[in-house]
C-alpha cells in the first residue's frame, strides 16, 4: 500500500510524505472505506467480502443487558439472536431480537401488539455514563444470546526499522487500491493540489 502510494504522488509531484505519515493516512482512508461499506453492507455479494473479515461473534448466557464497551473492538451491531424460554412452558426457542428507537419504546410497551415478550424480543441502547449497552426487553432474561457485529479494523503500521513489525490492512486484498486512493485524495487535499484532487476523487467515483 505504500509502494502505491509512492506511485500515485509521484506521479501527481506531491511532496515527499514519511513512512509515520503515510499510516496515518492511510488509517484515516481505511476507517472512510469501513463506514461508507458499512452503510451497504449486504447490499450486494461484494460488499459482503469487503466487510467480511471483520465480522465477529459474542455470545453470553443468563443477562438481558449487553455491555457493548466489553465486547471486542466492538463498532456496529449486526443482529442479534437470543434463545429464550417457551412460550407454552417446555423448551426453548430461538427469536431474532430487534432494535427499537428509543422514542417508540415507551408506546411499544403500552400497546399489546408491539409488547416485547419472548416470542418478539427487542433492544434499546444507552449509556449508563461510563459503558454503552443494550438492554434486551423481553419476558423473561435470555437464555443466552449471540451478537454479531463489524470490528474496528486494525490499523496499518510500517515499521522501517523492524520490518517484522509492519500491519497490513486485514480488509481484503481488492479493497487496497481504493484505501490507497482515498489516502492519496486526503494527501492532495492536505497540500493545496486541488486539480490533482480532483481527478483522484473523479478516480474513486469511477471505481464506484
Amino acid at each position: 500500500m505504500h509502494d502505491y502510494c509512492d506511485l500515485l504522488l509521484d506521479k501527481a509531484d506531491s511532496p515527499w510524505y514519511s513512512s509515520s505519515e503515510k499510516d496515518k493516512f492511510l488509517n484515516l482512508a481505511q476507517s472512510e472505506f469501513f463506514e461508507s461499506r458499512y452503510r451497504k453492507f449486504e447490499f450486494d455479494e461484494r460488499t459482503r467480502k469487503e466487510l467480511l473479515p471483520l465480522v465477529r461473534s459474542y455470545t453470553q448466557s443468563n443477562t438481558a443487558t449487553i455491555n457493548l464497551s466489553s465486547v471486542p473492538n466492538y463498532v456496529f451491531t449486526l443482529n442479534i439472536i437470543g434463545t429464550f424460554a417457551s412460550s407454552c412452558g417446555t423448551g426453548t426457542m430461538t427469536r431474532p431480537i430487534v432494535p427499537v428507537q428509543l422514542d417508540d419504546e415507551g408506546y411499544n410497551e403500552i400497546d399489546p401488539f408491539t409488547k416485547s415478550d419472548n416470542e418478539f424480543p427487542t433492544y434499546t441502547e444507552e449509556n449508563n455514563g461510563t459503558d454503552n449497552l443494550a438492554l434486551i426487553k423481553s419476558s423473561s432474561v435470555p437464555l443466552s444470546y449471540v451478537l454479531k457485529y463489524l470490528k474496528q479494523p486494525r490499523l496499518v503500521l510500517n515499521d522501517t526499522a523492524n520490518p517484522n513489525n509492519n500491519i497490513n490492512s486485514e480488509l481484503p486484498l481488492f479493497t487496497h487500491e481504493e484505501i490507497v486512493n482515498i489516502a492519496v485524495r486526503k494527501m492532495m487535499a492536505n497540500t493545496e493540489q486541488q486539480l490533482n484532487y480532483q481527478m483522484q476523487q473523479n478516480e474513486i467515483n469511477n471505481e464506484n
